[in-house]
């Protein structure tokens, strides 16, 4: 069987989490109860195997793969559970998943029978602090001005859509107040551009940037309002984390000039319900 833990249970899994799992800032964030997601196990006294799923971006397998008894269930659980769920918290009809090593890549394919799996790789990319300071230079004399993302912009009703974009990775406005952060360009007090923490866990900071009007993209808005989230970090001793899929070219660009390098790729699969 499958069954969701209830997020005060969540700890029972962290046996079966590796070294390389517990270095993922999104995964881990979840396994907190830090930021919006969900976790299903095989059993929820002795859990084997679980799916711990980051709603907004992605869903990690753990533990055994070839446990039957949560393996078996997979197929019927993804379309009678999970396809409402993403639905509902998130209007999603895609599914992502990250393909943990050879012996998950065939489990996944063996249990989910009723899917087309989409082949994909993420991209993870890594902060060094040398080469963030010598391209900062350059956005030093920018003329953008950039306002912290504080709770009299989220609760005003013409930023409506960023408010529902935090709602994807945090259970409520003042949980992100509290653990996480961001900057924004404003236009007539309008959000144009945002930089702002997707997933928290310990000091790291899985960073989210959104530029919402084509015709306000690329103006540099979204390498102002990185940088001064970057400089916070730097300020505060956080490490910020850069992950993207292999065909978002303006992610990966904007990784690039803010002082990020490709740390490693791995392998994923996408869904649609």
């Amino acid at each position: 069987m499958i069954v969701e833990l209830d997020v005060n249970e969540y700890s029972k899994i962290t046996p079966l989490l590796s070294e390389e799992d517990k270095a993922n800032v999104a995964l881990m964030s979840i396994v907190a109860g830090s930021n919006k997601g969900k976790i299903f196990v095989d059993d929820p006294e002795r859990p084997r195997t679980a799916m711990i799923w980051a709603i907004a971006s992605i869903a990690f397998f753990v533990g055994d793969c070839r446990n039957s008894e949560f393996i078996t269930h997979l197929n019927s659980y993804m379309d009678q559970k999970i396809k409402q769920d993403s639905l509902d918290m998130i209007g999603g009809t895609w599914f992502t998943v990250a393909v943990a090593d050879e012996a998950w890549d065939e489990t996944l394919n063996e249990a989910l029978t009723d899917y087309e799996l989409v082949e994909g790789e993420d991209l993870e990319f890594e902060f060094t602090t040398d080469r963030y300071s010598k391209l900062r230079l350059a956005q030093a004399e920018s003329r953008i001005q950039i306002t912290p993302l504080d709770a009299d912009l989220l609760n005003d009703p013409a930023n409506n859509f960023v408010l529902e974009d935090l709602s994807e990775f945090w259970n409520s406005t003042g949980d992100f107040m509290d653990k996480g952060f961001g900057y924004c360009v404003l236009k007539d007090k309008t959000v144009q551009s945002v930089c702002f923490s997707g997933y928290v866990y310990g000091n790291g900071h899985d960073l989210v940037v959104r530029t919402y009007e084509e015709e306000e993209r690329q103006k540099g808005l979204g390498a102002a309002v990185t940088f001064a989230y970057l400089d916070h970090c730097v300020r505060n001793g956080l490490v910020p984390h850069w992950t993207t899929d292999e065909e978002n070219e303006a992610s990966i660009a904007l990784a690039n000039k803010c002082g990020f390098v490709l740390k490693e790729k791995s392998k994923v699969y996408e869904f649609e319900f």
